[in-house]
């Protein structure tokens, strides 16, 4: 499995007027705790918006320092000073420290109300890589009580398509792999391949003569809606995402449903948007009936800055729809070049996104302090100063990006598993689906520092 792919059609969100980008991945929040603050509205609300906004061509990637999103913890109070005028008086306990709850587990089985279910995704790559709403739909695809699941990935401008075209034929077949696998999908989905009798997918192509109309998505999504036969629905969203309140409204939802999976102000593509996507999570954990997330760093920050209290926690692992299927270990590329049964080298294997988040230094040390072993990498590369750096390392060996079952055969043959990710706000509040694919197939995650001493 790979990590996210981004999308080159910047996915927006607004309520009434606000707009928000495509985001990427999660940040964390600083290691001394904050005092929680409301978000502030947006900066610059578009005054004529009133529905969605109108979707962009590309995203940029530049970085949201935490301190922008969070405001710096106030001085602590002195310490309570004992008032006593006779030395026999006993000194005042100090008062104890208030420990934060630990959020709720809760089970995805019976969560969602009522017999169908209407999907807000914030990029367009599901179905290829196991994304946390691919597992979410295949356990409703599992369940008698769900008889409708509509999916709406972020809209797609012509634009968008034609700059997929441009990378998957210009760039190394390496890297072009990730943007001939998002045409394949896309495509198939615009011309409903990808659907089965219980899920729809759809995707809104912003006309080619002008960009996308808030009213014409709008009406568009109603009329899909409709054109379902979906009534009184759950609605699932995962910011930020093309949607906003009155969309959802006009739905009449039974229930709403947020998944928060990272930070999304924190990805360098979202430095510019940080106002808006807050208001967007501001908005969203007011309007829900229930707000998860499988981070529990997430959840901590998240309780604080928007004073929800509820957040749960619901894991990626409790999403496995089915058993994870046994995959044999093929024969060692080492046996099939030599056509003997020759010692094994140790395959150290990583499946990913490499263009964000990789401690790119400390794993080309590894790699060069590991010359007897095998390193073998799964995901996009286009962007990543890593795959510049580690294309040509005698022990390197690059996949591409591969579908998730694909990648599920390649991660099956690793002895061990990388999550070579810098220490950062990013990361703290994460949590990689691919530590679950690693754990489902029995791979077992190491430490650079240890692979010196694997056998």
């Amino acid at each position: 499995m790979a990590t996210k792919v981004p999308s080159k059609t910047a996915p927006q969100a607004a309520n009434k007027a606000t707009v928000s980008a495509k985001p990427q991945a999660a940040a964390a929040q600083s290691k001394a705790k904050p005092r929680p603050t409301k978000a502030k509205p947006v900066a610059k609300p578009l005054a004529k918006a009133r529905g969605i906004p109108v979707t962009e061509s590309a995203p940029r990637t530049p970085r949201t320092p935490a301190s922008a999103l969070v405001e710096k913890p106030a001085t602590k109070p002195a310490a309570t000073r004992t008032a006593s005028k006779s030395v026999s008086a006993k000194p005042l306990r100090p008062a104890p420290a208030k420990v934060a709850k630990p959020p709720k587990e809760i089970s995805p089985h019976g969560l969602v109300k009522g017999k169908h279910i209407v999907c807000f995704w914030k990029q367009n790559d599901l179905g290829l890589f196991g994304r946390r709403p691919d597992r979410w739909i295949a356990l409703w695809e599992q369940d008698p009580t769900v008889e409708k699941v509509l999916v709406f990935e972020t809209p797609l401008s012509h634009l968008a398509l034609e700059e997929w075209l441009k990378r998957a034929i210009t760039l190394d077949a390496t890297s072009g792999s990730e943007y001939r696998l998002l045409l394949d999908q896309a495509v198939g989905k615009l011309q409903g391949h990808c659907d089965t009798p219980k899920t729809t997918y759809k995707t809104y192509l912003t006309p080619s003569d002008k960009p996308a109309n808030n009213q014409d998505y709008l009406r568009w999504v109603l009329q899909q809606v409709s054109d379902q036969g979906i009534t009184s629905p759950t609605v699932v969203l995962w910011p930020a995402c093309y949607a906003n309140a009155a969309l959802v409204k006009a739905m009449k939802p039974k229930q709403i449903i947020t998944d928060l999976v990272d930070d999304q102000r924190l990805f360098p593509a979202n430095a510019q948007l940080v106002p808006t996507i807050t208001a967007q999570y501001q908005m969203w954990l007011d309007m829900s009936d229930v707000v998860v997330s499988n981070s529990l760093g997430l959840i901590e920050a998240f309780s604080q800055e928007f004073d929800r209290s509820n957040i749960a926690y619901l894991p990626n692992q409790a999403l496995a729809a089915v058993p994870a299927k046994k995959t044999a270990k093929p024969t060692s590329a080492s046996s099939e070049k030599s056509g003997k049964a020759g010692k094994k080298r140790k395959v150290v294997g990583f499946v990913g996104n490499m263009r964000e988040r990789m401690d790119t230094e400390a794993l080309l040390q590894a790699m060069a302090e590991n010359p007897d072993k095998d390193f073998w990498f799964v995901g996009q590369t286009h962007g990543s100063a890593f795959f510049a750096k580690a294309r040509n390392q005698t022990n390197a060996r690059f996949w591409g990006t591969l579908p998730q079952a694909e990648a599920e055969k390649v991660v099956a043959q690793f002895d061990v598993a990388l999550v070579p990710f810098v220490a950062s706000p990013l990361v703290e509040r994460m949590s990689p689906m691919k530590q679950e694919t690693y754990s489902s197939n029995k791979v077992p995650t190491v430490e650079l520092s240890a692979l010196k001493g694997l056998k």
